[in-house]
């Protein structure tokens, strides 16, 4: 399909999109409005070049800036612009999509070693797609912009939901394969991302495999953490704990975050895959997805509990920029005393953990001789994959 015809069938889609691009591609905003009708669907088209501006884009300082972790990260924050940019708050968000795509393209001065790679992610609410691709034959700077730029729009075209072949028109060779991923949310996952504003949020949670919303109140351990991935060392933790009070060990990821875009639906995935592949049923119970980035939401949704929680977790937890804005100290403890929770704290070898006097009957910290942190953490394992 000729690319103005397929940006005239993008426009009268009815959806509504941001799209961030860095790297190179940037051709594709102007495809997108080279034929008029785009102010039907492109609600705001971001260009953060420097390494500076995609930090502040996406809330992080990626790992790796060219990766479709990193493009992942900049649909999802780019969808979070479109549900503020909507033109008609009346619809929904079945029709908005944030679009991030990432790339490292041929330069004047080439290193041997540089990879030539595309990575495009597409976040609406029900699902997050990513689309990678390696060049691997010999192209100019304009050729590879070509090909990222019309990438761009078949992939826009696609969560459109038209009838089009992504590798259409592109002018790949027939060694360059995309890689193509795909993951849709359950519906109880996709209203979590937006179960009211974010600063008036209902919490709320999902149970994986059975998911079921709401919990009985037993008494509960929770280990909440972002798991990317799940490791020894927090099995581990959960071992302790388990032994501790006699309980199983529930393990609980927040799709929300605090000072970051939230959690896609592919990281979603690779997450609770870790911990399923670490599962031991003799110390571990249930894992629980929730819409709670604060102790003090989770302490609604999970009364009557002891969470487990590490010393850099202990750091925020009295840092008043992670508070809501009518919490303080006070008012926070005693919202711990009214849902009956407290904390089994683990501390890292040389990390001095400063615990506020009037918390300390509620936190219990594990000894250095039963627990010894090895240094594992997941950002080292998540380079060492990068790596290896």
């Amino acid at each position: 399909m000729e690319i103005k015809e397929l940006v005239h069938q993008i426009h009268s889609s009815g959806y509504e999109f941001v799209l961030a691009i860095t790297g190179g591609g940037t051709g594709a905003i102007g495809e997108l409005l080279r034929y008029g009708g785009g102010s039907a669907t492109l609600l705001e088209a971001i260009v953060p070049y420097s390494q500076q501006a995609l930090d502040a884009f996406t809330c992080r300082k990626p790992e790796k800036y060219t990766s479709t972790r990193t493009a992942r990260a900049m649909a999802m924050a780019a969808f979070q612009k479109a549900i503020l940019l909507q033109s008609s708050g009346q619809r929904g968000l079945e029709h908005l999509l944030g679009i991030g795509a990432t790339c490292t393209l041929a330069t004047t001065v080439e290193r041997k070693e540089r990879q030539h790679e595309l990575h495009v992610a597409v976040q609406s609410l029900q699902k997050t797609t990513s689309y990678s691709i390696s060049f691997l034959e010999k192209r100019d700077r304009e050729h590879e912009e070509t090909i990222v730029a019309r990438s761009i729009i078949n992939m826009i075209a696609a969560s459109c939901d038209l009838d089009v072949v992504i590798t259409d028109g592109i002018g790949l060779s027939s060694q360059e394969r995309p890689q193509i991923r795909q993951m849709e949310a359950s519906e109880a996952i996709s209203r979590l991302l937006h179960a009211d504003d974010a600063t008036n949020i209902t919490p709320g949670c999902v149970r994986i495999g059975e998911q079921k919303i709401g919990l009985p109140h037993s008494h509960r351990i929770i280990f909440s953490g972002s798991f990317d991935p799940c490791h020894k060392s927090h099995v581990e933790m959960a071992r302790i704990a388990s032994s501790k009070y006699g309980l199983p060990v529930d393990f609980e990821i927040s799709l929300i975050n605090v000072d970051k875009p939230p959690i896609d639906y592919i990281s979603l995935e690779d997450r609770i895959a870790s911990i399923k592949a670490c599962y031991d049923p003799d110390l571990m119970g249930d894992i629980f997805v929730t819409n709670t980035p604060l102790f003090v939401e989770k302490a609604t949704l999970f009364p009557d509990s002891t969470f487990i929680v590490g010393a850099d977790t202990v750091k925020r937890l009295f840092d008043p920029s992670y508070y809501r804005p009518q919490d303080n100290l006070y008012s926070l403890l005693e919202h711990f005393r009214e849902k009956a929770v407290d904390f089994l704290v683990f501390t890292r070898k040389g990390t001095k953990i400063e615990i506020p006097e009037k918390a300390k009957p509620i936190m219990t910290i594990v000894p250095e001789d039963e627990y010894s942190d090895d240094g594992i953490s997941s950002t080292l394992i998540r380079k060492l994959q990068q790596n290896g």
